[in-house]
């Protein structure tokens, strides 16, 4: 199911539709009603970009409970993430329902190697739930620099290689040196979805 981006403002008076970058499903041309309220509270906002179909956009925080954290695209698409890692999308095809990341996580955070397993549930086409396993290889790849929000970041990379016996993918994180909070990152949803870059804008 292809997605398509809006680049211009919605039937809206702020001109924060236009930053949003809507990622909209096909035949829906409205913003979902709960995206307002969370402009006008200023919501901590992520950079996401969908690298297979070459869209991006901003997603607002919609709420944050059992240390998972819901950001929203103003169509009603949702990424879940656990301290910067992905763990589940909604609205986005049959891409991830959810994860078990906690051996990655630690060793990501932690900035050390290790060979690790994580669990991924996807969504069939078939409405049903199938559970695929990785074996995973997290490596420190040492001190970089990127920019967030304007400034120089200096960052620590994390690579993850991981494989199963018919996929293998690769993501990398940038883990702020001053905070020790992922602040940019590279990550797979799965064969439908692809590769998700994200990026800190405001907190």
């Amino acid at each position: 199911m292809p997605l398509l981006a809006m680049t211009s403002g919605c039937a809206n008076d702020s001109n924060d539709f236009v930053e949003l970058q809507a990622l909209l499903q096909p035949g829906k041309a409205q913003p979902d009603p709960r995206i307002q309220p969370l402009l006008d509270a200023d919501a901590p906002r992520l950079q996401v970009g969908f690298l297979d179909s070459g869209l991006a956009g901003v997603m607002l925080l919609e709420n944050s409970r059992d240390g998972v954290r819901t950001w929203l695209s103003v169509d009603g698409a949702t990424l879940l993430t656990r301290q910067g890692m992905i763990v589940g999308e909604r609205g986005f095809g049959a891409g991830l329902m959810a994860s078990d990341i906690a051996q990655s996580m630690d060793a990501v955070l932690g900035g050390y190697r290790a060979e690790t397993v994580r669990f991924h549930s996807f969504l069939t086409g078939n409405d049903r739930t199938e559970m695929r396993s990785y074996k995973c290889v997290v490596e420190n790849r040492g001190d970089k620099i990127v920019t967030i929000r304007g400034t120089p970041t200096s960052t620590r990379m994390m690579r993850e290689t991981c494989n199963s016996t018919d996929q293998n993918f690769v993501n990398v994180y940038w883990i702020s040196n001053a905070s020790g909070q992922i602040v940019q990152s590279r990550q797979w949803l799965g064969d439908f979805a692809g590769v998700v870059t994200t990026r800190q804008v405001s907190e």
